[in-house]
């Protein structure tokens, strides 16, 4: 059994967003429990594994945080001395591996963060009062992200001076997904101006609430719009089998014997011959690999992508196709085997002979639903370079997080979630993410309010179509962006 003593501030604390990681940073299934102030972990193998929470870290924010690999022993570890010895030494590798290590001086600000992080550390390491130990380790672990972030930040500027040196920056580099509504002509002048890229969503709930009759006008309305303006627009998921995203007359159907790939080949049959001809990227599906609504085999679920994916180039040899994760960071594992890790799960599909034209990722983050934990700017530019060894373009399909707190969503820094938190959040994210050459197109989670925006107030604009605080900090970075002068991180 693994143990990691909390502080005793926090032995009374509700374990939130718990999972456990291998060496290869997949979730594994286990058993997780808080007894009188000490976290208790158990697991089938005896190979070492990682623990991932969410934890408050003061000024740096309540977000998902790993410790390093820990071996099970009697004695119990402490959480925040461990929780700031993998973000110290997170920095010190990726700092080697993003050959950043001669590019920072002394006097920086990620280098100054990371001193008095490492010495906080070491005063921790060498105390004999557990208590004050992790005291120290608290104030290590606060500053260590700090100094991650602002690392990770550095490297965007670098990158960013690189990749668009000798050519502007793409004009289809920033998207937002609208809304299947009226939309007035303001909110339509933002996409032709700033952001020529959207994603027209094809809910299968939406479209075809019952079986045979299909709702067009949303989707007509803003795939014709697009063509008349020469807008790009990336449409689907075609097929949604995360959590609610399948119709009820389709789980009947199921529950009766029926063939998913036949129900489904319908659907994407008919979607397909009606915009097929106006489309040129068509996204296959969403949580095809966590098992959440259907549970379906490996060889399931690339049969699934393949006769998807052929039906939508039949008969148009441009069309791209790409498959969207919904659970980058794969927490659906740890309830059990049933899905597949992610990156597995693009691999299959690629072994298989399955051509992928780009590999969807969303990461949507606050408002407390499995999966959608916050993260701080380190760990989603980690995760993001995880999926570099996919050898494929990565689109961030859905970015988004709320602009109000909600509850126990966590938080990025000292603040709750607010309207300029957002913007400020969004503006180092969108930077973070464009400088990666692996990420072809980053779209916002929604131009517009509405009932369905996920993360809740996660919008660009107001239900009546004002512009947020996010979207025009958004529109000033990408004029700064276009002409070259997009700043770094000081804060």
């Amino acid at each position: 059994m693994l143990c990691l003593a909390l502080p005793e501030s926090e032995s009374r604390m509700t374990l939130q967003d718990v999972v456990l990681l291998d060496k290869d940073e997949r979730v594994v299934p286990g058993k997780v429990r808080l007894k009188n102030g000490v976290i208790q972990c158990r697991w089938a193998d005896d190979g070492a594994k990682a623990v991932s929470l969410r934890w408050d870290a003061g000024r740096a924010g309540a977000c998902s945080l790993r410790t390093c690999l820990l071996a099970q022993r009697s004695e119990p570890y402490l959480l925040c001395v461990e929780l700031a010895r993998h973000r110290i030494g997170t920095f010190v590798f990726k700092a080697e591996e993003w050959q950043m290590s001669s590019r920072l001086d002394a006097t920086h600000p990620a280098m100054q963060c990371w001193e008095r992080a490492r010495s906080l550390f070491t005063r921790a390491m060498v105390i004999s009062n557990p208590a004050k130990a992790q005291q120290f380790a608290q104030r290590s672990l606060s500053l260590a992200i700090e100094a991650t972030e602002r690392l990770a930040m550095a490297y965007a500027e670098a990158q960013l001076k690189i990749r668009f040196a000798t050519k502007p920056l793409p004009s289809t580099a920033l998207g937002a997904r609208v809304p299947l509504m009226e939309v007035d002509d303001a909110a339509r002048s933002v996409v032709l101006k700033d952001m020529p890229l959207i994603t027209v969503p094809l809910s299968w709930s939406a479209l075809c609430d019952e079986q045979g009759q299909y709702d067009w006008s949303g989707p007509d309305a803003w795939i014709g719009w697009a063509i008349d303006h020469g807008c790009r627009v990336l449409t689907g998921p075609l097929l949604d089998l995360s959590p609610g995203g399948v119709p009820p007359w389709v789980r009947h159907r199921l529950d009766a014997g029926a063939s998913l790939d036949d129900v489904a080949w319908d659907h994407v049959h008919a979607v397909v011959n009606r915009y097929g001809p106006h489309v040129g990227m068509w996204c296959v599906g969403t949580g095809l690999n966590s098992n959440a609504e259907v549970d379906l085999s490996t060889d399931e679920m690339v049969n699934l992508v393949r006769s998807t994916a052929l039906c939508i180039r039949e008969g148009g040899r441009g069309r791209r196709v790409t498959v969207e994760i919904d659970q980058p960071w794969s927490e659906h594992l740890c309830d059990g085997p049933s899905g597949i890790d992610p990156l597995q799960f693009v691999d299959q599909v690629q072994q298989r002979g399955v051509r992928l034209d780009a590999v969807g990722l969303r990461i949507r983050m606050g408002d407390g639903h499995s999966g959608r934990s916050v993260r701080d700017l380190m760990e989603i530019s980690r995760m993001v370079d995880r999926y570099f060894l996919l050898d494929v373009p990565i689109l961030i399909t859905r970015l988004g997080v709320p602009d109000h707190a909600e509850l126990d969503g966590g938080r990025w820094r000292e603040r709750d979630w607010n309207p300029e938190t957002q913007a400020k959040w969004a503006a180092r994210a969108v930077l973070l993410l464009i400088a990666k050459r692996h990420v072809q197109s980053v779209i916002w989670t929604d131009l517009i309010d509405t009932p369905q925006t996920c993360p809740a107030g996660g919008g660009l604009m107001q239900a009546d179509g004002t512009a947020k605080v996010v979207l025009n900090r958004l529109q000033s970075l990408v004029r700064q962006l276009r002409t070259n002068k997009a700043g770094g991180d000081d804060t």
